[in-house]
């Protein structure tokens, strides 16, 4: 079916009825709960239907692009997208506005906070940039941005580096205590590429991003972190043999965490059959084998949470051929309906929720509180279209597709909002 218009997020008191709630070990049903309880505010009552209420999300790799491209998306879309998808927070990090000093961290604050909903209501953390500009001709103020309040430091998802540089950077930033987070990506063996080099970039004649092209950056970065005793994180994994370095590392007491991708574990690269451009998602979606690593990866505890990167793209960006395509997707509005029943049935329900809420936030210092909340019913379909999405744009290779559950309502921070 498809998801209902949304009412508008308003401030309310909310008493949920014949509702499975998440008690931190298991759903139990209820018959009532009440959320919230505010003075001279409104109090809405919602029948779950025996839907499941559980912990609101925090997502990994949130990018709105404003304001260098409010053409594009704006904070408000953003606001709007999380509150749809049922997330209280984020890390933040826009590939097109580099936080690489004090005042811009400053000034990201202060449009998050002047949005309506903005920082306010949701949770954000940020990433500051530990060069100027995501470059590699100059180190970004990092000890400023560190006492300015940011998470961590971050590459706007670029390829890493030449080594002396990341060395350079981790030897500043190490004094500031706070982990670095990279996406794995050796320039020069990414090259051209935009899809997984494999039988069907071969078949279909596109140009190939291998797997060395991440292991090789990941262990430069990982006896980076290994020399200089710094904590490193691994943003969108996507294949074993990088998972597999991570276990090395650990075992030898290395500091390094590691995301994997939405999409990375819903896809593998039989898509590009179709030449849809929606697919079209860096790093590459990956072979079948790939995910079944990856999916081992969630379940013996080497990756600790599921990232969003959440990337808006204009539609005349994509209505080209797939190597002319602006790449990424959409993903907080349709994440957890895509993804739940999958993961409850790899991992259980204590580690789904751990993977989507609690791990990401706990990597960056953030904590759920027990009012904030989404209401899923997990064995009601629906068809994904258009109009699920925020904004003017719906870039999601998600888009046609029958999920195999929905969100019915959202509580973030006191805004009740039904889908």
């Amino acid at each position: 079916m498809k998801m209902r218009k949304p009412i508008k997020g308003r401030v309310s008191n909310v008493v949920l009825k014949n509702a499975k709630f998440w008690t931190g070990e298991s759903f139990v049903h209820r018959r009532e709960v009440c959320l919230n309880a505010c003075k001279n505010v409104e109090t809405t009552e919602f029948d779950c239907k025996g839907a499941l209420v559980m912990p609101a999300l925090f997502g990994l790799g949130l990018d709105f692009m404003e304001p260098l491209r409010d053409d594009v998306y704006t904070f408000s879309d953003g606001f709007s997208a999380m509150h749809k998808g049922g997330f209280y927070g984020g890390l933040y990090e826009s590939a097109a506005n580099p936080i690489d000093d004090a005042d811009k961290f400053t000034a990201m604050v202060n449009r998050f906070k002047s949005e309506e909903f903005g920082e306010s209501e949701f949770d954000i953390k940020f990433l500051g940039a530990y060069s100027k500009g995501f470059g590699t001709d100059s180190l970004a103020e990092m000890v400023e941005l560190a006492e300015a309040g940011v998470a961590g430091f971050g590459d706007g998802n670029g390829v890493i580096p030449h080594s002396r540089f990341i060395r350079l950077a981790m030897e500043y930033g190490k004094m500031t205590g706070k982990r670095f987070f990279f996406q794995p990506m050796d320039r020069t063996l990414r090259h051209s590429g935009c899809v997984h080099e494999g039988a069907y970039s071969d078949m279909l004649g596109m140009k190939g991003i291998p797997r060395i092209a991440e292991t090789i950056a990941a262990y430069t970065v990982l006896e980076m972190a290994r020399f200089l005793q710094v904590p490193v994180h691994f943003k969108q994994v996507t294949c074993g043999e990088t998972l597999e370095l991570v276990r090395n590392a650990r075992k030898n007491n290395i500091d390094v965490t590691c995301d994997v991708g939405l999409y990375h574990l819903l896809l593998d690269d039989s898509c590009l059959e179709t030449l849809d451009s929606a697919y079209h998602i860096l790093p590459p979606i990956r072979s079948a084998a790939d995910r079944e690593a990856l999916w081992q990866g969630v379940a013996d505890g080497t990756v600790d949470a599921i990232s969003m990167n959440h990337t808006p793209v204009l539609r005349q960006d994509t209505v080209v051929n797939f190597e002319d395509s602006v790449p990424g997707a959409l993903s907080l509005e349709v994440a957890l309906p895509a993804i739940w029943n999958k993961l409850v049935k790899r991992v259980g329900g204590a580690r789904a929720i751990e993977l989507l809420s609690t791990a990401p936030a706990r990597l960056v210092g953030s904590a759920p509180t027990a009012d904030n909340v989404v209401v899923l019913a997990p064995d009601r379909p629906h068809v994904v279209v258009e109009g699920d999405f925020a904004g003017h744009v719906c870039n999601s290779p998600l888009i046609g597709k029958t999920l195999p559950s929905s969100i019915l309502a959202t509580y973030i921070n006191s805004v009740w909002t039904e889908l």
